[in-house]
């Protein structure tokens, strides 16, 4: 059944597309915008499970528990892999630039994934 797909906010949108490859990918099944690159996926923005917008994205697994530490809108990954992502309430404690850091983060490990003849493609 699809979801309403939520409205990305700007200041998101602008950080993915400036990204080489990257994109913004509606997926209604999951009531998200997900962000790819070479089709793999990198993260999404949703809402969270307690009605907050929120950002799931992949990360380094120690960086992400420091940050699980620091920051009370940082949580494990919303219907991911708690180790290797992470959930974070746009609108917590969180400060955006450390937002706007774990997303390129997350694009930077997928894009290293792929490989290098895709990302040689992508620029």
């Amino acid at each position: 059944m699809p979801y309403d797909v939520p409205d990305l906010p700007r200041w998101i949108a602008d950080a993915v597309s400036g990204w080489p490859g990257a994109e913004v990918v509606p997926y209604p099944d999951w009531g998200a915008q997900t962000f790819q690159v070479g089709g793999k996926h990198f993260g999404r923005f949703a809402l969270l499970p307690d009605g907050s917008s929120g950002l799931t994205l992949k990360g380094d697994p120690e960086e992400n528990a420091a940050l699980r530490e620091q920051y009370d809108a940082v949580t494990p990954g919303h219907y991911a892999n708690k180790r290797l992502w992470i959930s974070i309430a746009v609108d917590g404690d969180c400060p955006r630039d450390v937002q706007l850091e774990c997303l390129e983060t997350a694009y930077a490990i997928v894009r290293a994934s792929l490989p290098k003849r895709v990302q040689a493609e992508l620029g």
